[in-house]
């Protein structure tokens, strides 16, 4: 049987462009190891690559965030109407599954490793089954991820889970949404999978530096410190260098950033979000301290450890002279220049956007469509400065921090310190940053919801692929979350306890 397992992406900054940088999504090769050997598997990450449109399968699982679901549903639609049977995951299909499934032969709500063999088997048999729930309560049998697939066309690709979820519950944050907390994975097992994904790149021919480098790819990988701590320790002896995501907490404490320099670590992501304490109290995020923002970043920087981070400018508690003063703050903090700055975005289903649907008035920008929900195109109606200024400000704010001369600044404040403890790893990764990050938007965009540019990806259907124009339309026309009025949908409202269905997708375009 032949499979494509396709990870979906949209460009965020509507150029159509794929991104070729250091964090990919990883779900390929880990639904590559748990799909039966009898499957011819073929690993497609758009991110990099748009998939070969004239091959052909009988299977194709999807994985999507919210922003990336029209393209999911094309790319679903264009394999199916070629014979494939089309299943999707991720977070979308997990939080808003009836929204899925009239595109979809099947959902998968949950984690993949006891769905999708069963999946597999259900579909070489003829009864793939409409919807699929994990039942999944720990992380005990995931499988060495296939990483050799992978192997030449991913920047770092030395990489691992070594746990899910986070223990904090940020309002924004899709995890929050779950309420599943952090589950990590036995140390033992993220070692296996380390040692096994070296070995794996070796046979490969990957150049031998990139055996060193691993991203470990948590959405909080010292969610729980005691176990990281065993974790980093057990890192030492594997002789990597690697970087993860984790919070603030982590950067604040010294002794703590001395065991990850000595256990391998050169670079960590922290999500600093903001500068404003009215904003973060609203965010739920109690792990940042503002106050210690200085001290954190200059002593991480001072172990040998790069701090590379983002910021979010929040509609509802932030105004235009607030935006304005950014670039004097981040100097001051010490980070210069962050990886990027969004908007603080109410995915459909987190806490925040189940706050704001309780709101008496709109809270939303009208038209809005569910792939401006990115976090880089403006969905809300600020609330403490006009629309068009407080975009205006957030334009030449962005225009200010990623200028050339800044990034310049940041490398020849950073560098000196880096190299003086040694860590020229860290010291390149920081180069290797300031080089990938620019603010030159394409022509047409407003950052706003209603009025931005389209995305620029396109699925190269035929007039063959759609029955009826009706059906073309619903395709390919974006999903809508808010009205004229700015006002949201019902089907966003409630995110349902059970979902019943009955036709598949496949009868469905076949008839």
């Amino acid at each position: 049987m032949r499979v494509a397992i396709i990870a979906v992406f949209v460009d965020y900054h509507r150029r159509g462009a794929h991104h070729r940088g250091a964090m990919q999504p990883q779900i390929g090769p880990l639904i590559a190891a748990l799909l039966p050997d009898w499957c011819e598997v073929e690993i497609i990450n758009d991110t990099w690559e748009d998939p070969d449109w004239s091959k052909h399968y009988d299977l194709v699982i999807l994985s999507c965030l919210h922003a990336d679901f029209d393209r999911a549903r094309q790319i679903g639609h264009y394999f199916a109407r070629r014979g494939a049977r089309t299943v999707l995951g991720g977070a979308m299909a997990s939080d808003f599954p009836q929204l899925c499934l009239p595109y979809f032969d099947a959902v998968v709500v949950g984690d993949p490793e006891d769905t999708i063999p069963r999946i597999a088997e259900d579909a070489r048999r003829g009864r793939l089954q409409r919807l699929y729930r994990s039942q999944a309560t720990g992380l005990d049998d995931v499988p060495t991820p296939k990483l050799a697939p992978i192997a030449h066309k991913q920047m770092f690709p030395l990489a691992v889970e070594a746990s899910r979820g986070c223990p904090y519950t940020c309002d924004f944050c899709v995890l929050t949404a779950r309420g599943r907390g952090h589950v990590p994975r036995p140390v033992a097992h993220v070692v296996r999978d380390i040692v096994a994904g070296k070995a794996a790149l070796r046979q490969a021919g990957v150049p031998g530096w990139k055996e060193r480098l691993l991203v470990l790819y948590d959405n909080n990988l010292a969610g729980n410190l005691r176990w990281f701590r065993d974790l980093c320790l057990a890192l030492k002896p594997l002789d990597v260098l690697w970087g993860a995501c984790l919070t603030f907490n982590v950067i604040a404490n010294r002794e703590l950033l001395k065991l990850m320099y000595d256990c391998g670590c050169r670079a960590v992501f922290v999500g600093l979000e903001t500068f404003n304490p009215a904003a973060l109290a609203d965010m739920c995020k109690p792990q940042n301290n503002i106050g210690k923002i200085e001290q954190a970043i200059a002593q991480s920087r001072d172990e040998g450890i790069l701090v590379i981070a983002g910021l979010m400018i929040s509609a509802i508690n932030d105004d235009a002279s607030y935006i304005r003063s950014l670039p004097e703050r981040l100097k001051a903090s010490g980070l210069h220049v962050p990886s990027f700055i969004s908007f603080e975005t109410p995915i459909p289903g987190t806490p925040l956007f189940q706050r704001l649907l309780a709101e008496p008035d709109p809270q939303f920008l009208p038209h809005a469509n569910l792939y401006d929900f990115s976090s880089y195109t403006l969905v809300l109606q600020p609330r403490r400065s006009p629309l068009a200024e407080f975009l205006e400000a957030y334009r030449d704010t962005m225009k200010q921090v990623y200028a050339p001369t800044r990034r310049l600044s940041k490398l020849a404040h950073d560098l000196p310190r880096l190299l003086k403890r040694g860590s020229w790893t860290a010291a390149a990764l920081d180069i290797g940053d300031m080089c990938g990050i620019a603010f030159d938007p394409v022509a047409g965009r407003t950052f706003a919801a209603g009025t931005d540019r389209l995305p620029a990806e396109r699925v190269p259907f035929t007039a063959d692929d759609f029955a009826t124009e009706a059906e073309r339309l619903d395709i390919c026309s974006p999903t809508q979350v808010t009205d004229e009025d700015g006002r949201v949908l019902d089907a966003w409202r409630r995110r349902p306890a059970s979902v019943v269905v009955e036709t598949s997708y496949k009868n469905r375009i076949a008839a």
